[in-house]
């Protein structure tokens, strides 16, 4: 237990060089992991409020035999005084389909909510390790630049975000072709 504290507490520093500069850029950076993984944090919270408002309309709209049109070439929802046609099993055919508002699917599919609270605990976790790794390097007398760390991390959501945006896209235009189609 002993050995855990010192390795925990910190240690006195001679201030020769960029000692102080160094830490203190290594505490920077920490904190800009650690704002990028609250920022996603939010995203998360916001997108899962986001998608229980849509949820609630959804069902308030079909519960009073009212339908949702959407105009998608200038981004307005109108609401048709026309009953919905059934969809099988008593249910109204605005319920067949998962709420699609921005990305979210409830079908067991991932969201987008997911999506952005994992990128979270990967940027609070790099943060961390990258810290710590940078910290002890610093205390040797030694410095590695982080390569992988930043590149995984940014390919990762732009990657993550592109697909999902493109299956956004492709669910649109198939909701579209369908209500064509009718």
């Amino acid at each position: 237990m002993a050995s855990l504290w010192r390795r925990i507490l910190p240690k006195h520093v001679a201030n020769t060089g960029s000692q102080l500069r160094d830490h203190q850029a290594n505490e920077r950076t920490f904190l800009s992991w650690t704002r990028m993984g609250l920022g996603f944090a939010a995203m998360a919270l916001a997108l899962g409020r986001l998608d229980a408002v849509d949820r609630m309309l959804s069902s308030a709209l079909s519960s009073s035999k009212l339908g949702l049109v959407l105009d998608p070439e200038n981004a307005t929802a109108t609401v048709a005084a026309t009953t919905p046609t059934s969809g099988g099993a008593g249910r109204p055919k605005s319920q067949e389909y998962s709420s699609s508002l921005l990305f979210f699917n409830h079908n067991g599919e991932i969201s987008a909510t997911v999506l952005c609270q994992a990128i979270s605990v990967w940027s609070f976790g790099y943060g961390i390790f990258r810290y710590l790794s940078v910290r002890k390097g610093l205390l040797k007398g030694q410095f590695t630049p982080a390569i992988w760390g930043p590149v995984l991390m940014t390919t990762g959501c732009l990657g993550v975000f592109g697909t999902m945006g493109m299956w956004v896209e492709q669910k649109n235009a198939s909701r579209k072709s369908r209500h064509d189609s009718s």
